[in-house]
């Protein structure tokens, strides 16, 4: 699994960090990054999540 985070939807709300945040931080950056790839398998069902939760739908999720 391969995760993205679309920099033009992305508004920091911080959702997906506090669901996934061994893949996701917002740590100084002007929109959430991916820290993590590829996704480990005990992780995918919260990157699942964290993109349902999405209020910009800006996590694309391949694979």
């Amino acid at each position: 699994m391969i995760v993205a985070v679309d920099a033009n939807r992305c508004i920091r709300c911080g959702f997906c960090e506090t669901i996934a945040p061994e893949v996701f931080s917002l740590d100084g950056a002007p929109h959430a990054q991916v820290i993590l790839e590829p996704i480990p398998w005990h992780l995918q069902d919260l990157v699942h999540q964290a993109a349902e939760e999405c209020p910009e739908h800006a996590i694309q999720i391949e694979g």
